[in-house]
């Protein structure tokens, strides 16, 4: 028989720091992409053409298409707010990693 007792499992912070881990890239994609399509929607000066070439491209790289629109697709968002939206996601994900694996929670 084995003894259970010597076991631990991962702390609280740990496992949420798993959680966010995991969750973040979809709620950035889920973010991105909302973003990026009604900015799509709303403008006038694109054709049928790129209005789907951009469609095509954010649903088919699902987080490069939408970072490459908001920081290249001169929409109508104003550009520090999407500076602010991309480069945002990705520092809160860089620190989510680092702080994960300082403390042995994300390898």
């Amino acid at each position: 028989m084995t003894d259970a007792a010597g076991l631990v499992g991962p702390s609280f912070l740990q496992m949420l720091l798993g959680l966010y881990g995991f969750l973040l890239p979809l709620l950035l994609y889920v973010a991105w992409s909302s973003l990026a399509l009604w900015d799509i929607g709303k403008r006038k000066d694109l054709g049928a053409g790129a209005v789907w070439g951009w469609a095509l491209a954010i649903f088919a790289l699902p987080i490069l298409g939408a970072a490459a629109y908001l920081l290249a697709g001169n929409g109508q968002i104003p550009k520090p707010l999407k500076l602010a939206t991309v480069g945002g996601g990705i520092a809160a994900y860089a620190l989510v990693l680092a702080l994960g694996s300082a403390i042995g929670g994300i390898s």
